[in-house]
């Protein structure tokens, strides 16, 4: 009896390792894909605003999410009024707003700079958290939220951190705007991750942001035909892979381990930034570059560890 008791607990104790360690892939993979979007929405600022850049975006969005709900045999549930509530404010905040500053600031300042302002977005989320949700704030997670902030402004500024600030302007401030709105859907999400999955939610929110980008793009003007081949890949990577696998997996995140837990994550996208400009753009890579992503990986490795802990009967 004993023995089945030990095995029982063994199971869960693996399925639950197996569950964190693909969640912690995920959120790998979406650092990765979110890297990527900044020299895809940097290609497309150039061509188009920033709410038409948006509209087409989240029009591949929600064509691939109607698709995965399609395929899944997903049926989308009858919302309550406080779930319509959270989920305009979401649509709000996670893409209508983020995307104007994320569109606006790369039409004006480089990926690299835009990237940097918006990996300020964990250090928010992680003081946030604690303000709001009561999350403890432990010294290690505020020490490893910090470490990681450094690494990724050593991996902006290429080592030369006396100049990371300089020339502050507009594209500055509206990149500032892209954590700020982020911290808040993130904040939103995590009081919908128990009560909706992460794929519905996710549905909802990009079919209400359509609503609302629809008239901001048709105002701003649509030059469907005057788009040429290269912006229309970059929309379609930051509408399918962008958000359709980002926004699905950053939710699983939150609703798994945590807000502030997820939000670390973000710190690796200018990581991967600069690494896409090393394969894509050719750019060399430094010892300062090798440096900061080493700090960026501790500072996430040391906020996971000081809070990882499940119980096996979960």
């Amino acid at each position: 009896m004993l023995n089945l008791m030990a095995l029982g607990a063994r199971r869960r104790f693996l399925e639950r390792l197996y569950q964190y360690g693909m969640i912690y892939l995920k959120l790998l993979a979406v650092a990765c894909v979110w890297g990527g979007t900044f020299i895809a929405t940097r290609m497309a600022a150039l061509v188009v605003g920033p709410f038409e850049g948006a509209f087409w975006r989240f029009l591949f969005a929600t064509v691939g999410l109607l698709g995965v709900v399609a395929l899944s045999n997903t049926k989308l549930p009858r919302l309550t009024p406080v779930q319509w509530r959270y989920h305009i404010l979401l649509a709000l905040s996670g893409i209508v707003i983020y995307n104007f500053f994320f569109f606006s600031a790369l039409k004006l300042i480089p990926a690299s700079r835009a990237s940097l302002l918006v990996s300020l977005n964990p250090t928010i989320i992680l003081f946030t958290s604690a303000i709001f949700f009561g999350e403890p704030l432990k010294f290690t997670k505020v020490i490893g939220g910090l470490l990681s902030l450094f690494g990724a402004v050593v991996v902006i500024a290429r080592g030369d951190l006396r100049h990371v600030f300089d020339h502050f302007g507009t594209g500055e401030l509206l990149a500032l705007g892209c954590p700020t709105s982020w911290a808040v859907y993130t904040l939103l999400q995590r009081k919908m991750a128990l009560s909706i999955s992460p794929l519905v939610s996710t549905t909802f929110t990009c079919l209400l942001a359509m609503v609302g980008l629809l008239p901001l793009a048709l105002y701003e003007g649509l030059h469907a035909s005057e788009i040429p081949a290269n912006v229309w890949a970059a929309l379609a990577f930051l509408g399918l892979l962008g958000t359709v696998l980002g926004f699905v997996w950053y939710a699983e995140g939150i609703r798994t381990i945590g807000a502030s837990r997820t939000a670390i994550f973000n710190n690796l996208v200018p990581v991967f930034g600069v690494l896409f400009s090393v394969v894509l753009l050719h750019e060399s890579i430094n010892g300062a570059v090798i440096t900061g992503g080493i700090l960026v990986v501790a500072g996430v490795v040391v906020i996971q560890i000081s809070d990882f802990r499940f119980r096996i009967s979960d």
